[in-house]
């Protein structure tokens, strides 16, 4: 009995063709899920590392602040000290700045605002006016020569808030004030220095400020550190890096650590 072939050859090759095409789009299909799916792994695998090293570095963070709390730092020895830590995958280096020696614009006076205006650069009558102009920014009260109107009249949109400062870059607002004078006067002021600042904490530009007022500006005996900035930084042998940077209050009665975070910041 004689076979027939019922599907022409021209037939079976277009069907081996479909079929040797189908299986390239399957591989390709695999590739692009086996792919993405050692790209997710790996993606969690780096968020899950980033994580370990934030939290180690925020522990860091706060083991100095516990140091900064214990009686055996009654007293920094300097302004800022800087320390490493060797750990077990890596190098960690503590920076702490005691913000005792910085004037903090929210409380100075006008004249030790204009003393220190001087000592960047300012002409004497210049850093008077800014500093009152200073003074009339952050005082609740509308009765000072530098308000509402004296703004209008310069051509601004804006008028002294009548509160503190939100940050040092506010300054830069103020009646009188340039990008270049708050540029050398950034690096001596700290909204977060309670008190006067100390003459023995003081950098040497505050320090002449201090000088020119006499003794009544600044704090002349040294004491623990209340407000300070915190940077610290993990170095890991592989090449990644965690860096924090924190201001905190020390020694507060009326919180049960002791201390108070105001700032956190990467």
């Amino acid at each position: 009995m004689t076979k027939i072939d019922i599907v022409p050859r021209s037939q079976r090759g277009f069907a081996l063709l479909i079929v040797l095409w189908t299986m390239v789009l399957l591989s390709l299909l695999f590739s692009r899920i086996v792919g993405q799916g050692r790209s997710e792994m790996e993606i969690a695998s780096n968020l899950r590392n980033a994580a370990a090293l934030g939290a180690e570095v925020d522990g860091i963070v706060y083991r100095a602040i516990f140091d900064l709390l214990s009686p055996a730092a009654a007293v920094m020895p300097t302004a800022s000290i800087t320390y490493r830590l060797k750990l077990p995958d890596g190098l960690a280096t503590v920076e702490i700045t005691d913000l005792g020696g910085r004037v903090n614009p929210n409380i100075a006076s006008p004249a030790l605002m204009s003393a220190l205006l001087q000592q960047v650069g300012a002409q004497q009558m210049d850093a008077a006016s800014v500093a009152e102009a200073i003074l009339d920014w952050r005082s609740p009260d509308t009765q000072g020569r530098f308000e509402a109107p004296a703004y209008q009249q310069a051509g601004l949109t804006y008028a002294p808030a009548g509160a503190p400062f939100a940050s040092i870059d506010e300054l830069g607002l103020v009646l009188g004030m340039t990008p270049d004078l708050l540029e050398k006067l950034a690096p001596h002021l700290s909204l977060y220095n309670r008190d006067n600042p100390s003459f023995d904490l003081a950098d040497p530009v505050v320090r002449h400020a201090l000088t020119a007022l006499g003794s009544s500006e600044g704090n002349q005996q040294r004491r623990p550190p209340r407000d300070v900035t915190i940077v610290a930084a993990i170095l890991r042998k592989d090449g990644t890096r965690s860096e924090r940077r924190s201001d905190v209050e020390l020694h507060i009665s009326s919180v049960p650590e002791g201390f108070r975070i105001l700032t956190w910041e990467d």
